[in-house]
């Protein structure tokens, strides 16, 4: 037997292995394995970030279920501590994404999809490399915004996670969309959610991304629940429109987020005016200074308000958010100036976080 081969194989394989602690595969959090001849037998060393004993017994009988075909029998595995490893595991960072935005809002029907499918195509516009997650199990709609309809044939990496849609140059998406045929009902508990969210974060080949952003479903429900308690984000923004009945609705989306110690980035208003594409007359045709006044009163930024133009809905119908084809105008030029305010936000709770 080649001890190098087998080695490499195994350490392919050990890619199906997920931590039950830790929620990845064990190549992901660098428990490589080494393996040496020991007189007649063989002897498998894999590193791990800590000793819990409990937790190495677990993955020691499912390494030895994978090994079995290329080492039969003589085989001792032994686990070796490397503290090193804990670096990204004290966060619960997702590998290779740099910053992770949550976007939500306390109701539906405040345009909170294509805000962050526009976003998403905006921060591409300005050079970012991005992923959009759509967090919405129950009804997913980021997919048919990029054009897919029903179930999309994705690739895999040949080990235990599978790509996202490149819709774009610098631009991934992934939506529960993509399993389901054209119309199909999603009947699941609680925990199934969770555990679906945690699959499109972790066992999802992202890459390396400067932003992710998760378009999370209305209101403050399991699934928001769930991701905050699975990775550690960088902050949320919360989309609203100016009308009473909207703003009420995200302070409740507000409260969950300072709840659960997520930074609220700021606030973002939807269809805040509207511009006659005609002669140019600006309208509030839904209300005024809605955003202003929720940033004054829950001391939070107002990254921006967005114009409401039938061009947007339009393209999001079509299946090709407006940004991905229009990079200037007044709608480009309200995404860049959230853009601006995001980044420097992100920033800073980033830097106040950073011990002196």
């Amino acid at each position: 037997m080649d001890i190098k081969q087998t080695e490499t194989r195994i350490n392919y394989e050990l890619a199906k292995i997920q931590h039950p602690e830790y929620k990845r595969n064990l190549p992901d959090l660098g428990m490589t394995a080494r393996l040496e001849q020991n007189g007649d037998g063989y002897k498998l060393y894999v590193k791990t970030p800590d000793d819990n004993r409990k937790v190495q017994i677990t993955l020691e009988a499912q390494i030895r279920g994978i090994v079995r075909e290329f080492i039969p029998e003589n085989l001792k595995i032994k686990f070796e501590l490397d503290e090193s490893l804990k670096k990204d595991l004290v966060s619960n960072r997702v590998p290779g994404i740099k910053n992770i935005i949550a976007v939500g809002s306390g109701k539906g029907g405040v345009g909170k999809s294509t805000v962050s499918s526009n976003l998403a195509a905006a921060m591409v516009n300005r050079g970012y490399k991005v992923g959009l997650m759509d967090g919405d199990i129950y009804g997913p709609s980021i997919g048919k915004m990029f054009g897919h309809e029903g179930k999309v044939k994705l690739r895999s990496d040949g080990e235990s996670k599978i790509f996202p849609e490149n819709t774009a140059p610098g631009l991934k998406i992934f939506s529960f969309s993509f399993l389901l045929d054209q119309g199909q009902a999603v009947i699941w508990r609680g925990p199934m959610l969770g555990k679906a969210v945690e699959q499109f974060l972790f066992e999802v080949r992202w890459g390396e991304l400067d932003f992710l952003i998760i378009d999370l479903p209305p209101g403050t429900g399991d699934v928001q629940l769930s991701l905050v308690q699975l990775i550690e984000l960088d902050g949320a923004v919360i989309v609203t429109t100016p009308q009473n009945v909207a703003l009420e609705d995200a302070s409740r989306a507000l409260a969950m987020f300072e709840h659960t110690k997520v930074p609220v980035l700021g606030v973002v208003e939807n269809m805040s005016e509207f511009i006659c594409p005609s002669c140019g007359t600006v309208s509030h045709i839904f209300s005024e200074k809605g955003a202003e006044n929720f940033s004054y009163q829950y001391n939070v930024p107002k990254l921006g308000g967005i114009p409401l133009q039938k061009d947007i809905m339009d393209a999001g119908e079509s299946g090709r958010p407006y940004l991905l084809e229009h990079k200037e105008g007044p709608i480009a030029d309200a995404y860049n100036e959230i853009i601006d305010k995001l980044v420097v936000e992100v920033e800073k709770y980033k830097t106040a976080d950073t011990p002196a």
